[in-house]
């Protein structure tokens, strides 16, 4: 009975284990703290979430690959605008 009773109790204490949620931080959030952004870039492709399955891992790195690229496009596209406006204007 002794053992019967703690292999119950075992079997409570890892059932109430459950995973905690992880905070996932919105792409705008990213795109504003530069620092952010690179500490879930970190854990994207070297750390914490790149054994993860691809599903699990696109879970919690979508807005990470989004912010990414959306400030690589803002980038290119500010880089493209003053090199526009470098050469459309009238030389004295």
């Amino acid at each position: 009975m002794r053992k019967i009773f703690s292999l119950c109790a075992l079997l409570v204490v890892c059932g109430c284990q459950q995973k905690q949620d992880v905070a996932v931080p919105t792409t705008k959030e990213l795109m504003a703290n530069p620092q952010l952004l690179s500490e879930w870039q970190a854990k994207c492709n070297t750390s914490d979430y790149s054994h993860l399955p691809a599903d699990q891992k696109d879970n919690l790195c979508f807005t990470t690959r989004e912010a990414a690229r959306s400030l690589a496009v803002t980038k290119v596209g500010n880089e493209e605008a003053d090199f526009f406006d470098q050469n459309t204007r009238r030389k004295k």
